[in-house]
This record gives structure tokens, sequence and C-alpha cells, in this order.
């Protein structure tokens, strides 16, 4: 029997990986904007597992991961305007 939140771990581990490929590869090429793409992904992988906590009985901690996603994205916004 399948998990039924297994679609949203696929997206987050997805995203993930997704963000640290894009990521080493704007460090190696010196790409500023990608990067933020790279921040932007990783702010919703992070998402993506504050919603599976929310959802299996742990509240608190898909909180916190809702919280911290949301500062990623404020701080990869600011450093997108910043430029």
């Amino acid at each position: 029997m399948r998990n039924p939140y297994e679609k949203y771990i696929r997206m987050e581990l997805l995203t993930l990986a997704l963000a640290v490929v894009i990521g080493l590869i704007a460090i190696l090429q010196g790409y500023v904007v990608i990067i933020l793409l790279s921040m932007y992904l990783l702010a919703f992988s992070i998402f993506c597992e504050g919603f599976l906590q929310l959802n299996t009985n742990r509240g608190m901690d898909g909180i916190k991961q809702f919280v911290k996603a949301g500062m990623l994205m404020l701080l990869a916004t600011i450093l997108f305007f910043s430029l």
C-alpha cells in the first residue's frame, strides 16, 4: 500500500535535488540569478516538508518549516531586488 503523501514526498525530494544541482552549476558558472532560483527551489522543498509534517499530526514542526521557507523566500527576494 502506498503512502497517501507519496506525491508530496517525491516533490520535496525532486525540488531538493534540483536546488542542489542548479546551485552547484550556478556557483561554478557564477550566475547570481540562477543561485537565487536555487534558493527558491530550496524554500519550496522546505515548504513541502512543512506541509507533510502539518498533515501527519506534527503541527508545530510544520509551522516552523513554513516560517523557514517564508524567511528564505523573503531573503531571496530582497537579494534579487538589490542586484
